[in-house]
């Protein structure tokens, strides 16, 4: 049976997500990121890392997670990365821009090279489109689903580089979910996290 554990921060878009939505159905641990260092993750296939965590706190525990990767435990990764955890992340800063749908000809400035991947089937194009916080270079290998306009990652998929599989996106639907605004990320979910937990767990 698939497992599937989510860090908590404490925030109140985090705890609506994690704890009080129909998603919470999914979760079958959620672990508060101070007591992070005591809990076992073996137990678990998958571990979501949502965005809005302190990043400090998080990064105090890059031995752990990097750990369960190389066990083959797979991790999901939301939000931006100034900092980040996997040192195979080069995360570019772009300004977000939060308004684009006010203007007739706005443009969200995604791409989807790869509509043809089985994501798509759960999560359509337009379920992913709100806005994103920066973009990445992708590994080497990665299958990238979501580009910015310049072509620098939005989401990918990277089988190569742990042997656990990872999905990094600088999407952050978990905090706008949770703190009741942007429609598109309750759909977002509502396709993910089946996904997720039934394909690719």
């Amino acid at each position: 049976m698939t497992k599937l554990a989510a860090l908590y921060g404490g925030s109140a878009p985090q705890h609506r997500t994690l704890y009080e939505s129909e998603y919470a159905r999914f979760f079958d641990e959620v672990i508060y990121l101070p007591d992070l260092a005591a809990t076992e993750l073996d137990p678990f296939d998958g571990l979501l890392v949502p965005s809005r965590l302190h990043i400090g706190r998080r990064n105090e525990h890059g031995n752990q997670l990097r750990a369960f990767l190389e066990g083959g435990g797979d991790v999901i990764t939301f939000g931006q990365q100034p900092d980040p955890w996997l040192p195979e992340v080069e995360w570019t800063f772009r300004p977000t821009n939060f308004w684009w749908w006010l203007d007739p000809d706005g443009d969200s400035g995604l791409r989807f090279p790869r509509t043809d991947h089985p994501f798509f089937e759960a999560v359509p194009p337009g379920d992913c489109t709100w806005h994103f916080h920066g973009s990445f270079d992708a590994p080497d290998g990665a299958d990238v689903l979501i580009t910015d306009d310049t072509g620098g990652a939005v989401l990918y998929i990277d089988d190569g580089t742990w042997p656990g599989r990872t999905i990094v996106t600088t999407l952050d639907p978990t905090y706008h979910f949770g703190s009741y605004f942007m429609p598109a990320t309750d759909r977002f979910l509502s396709g993910f996290l089946p996904w997720l937990h039934d394909e690719f767990l």
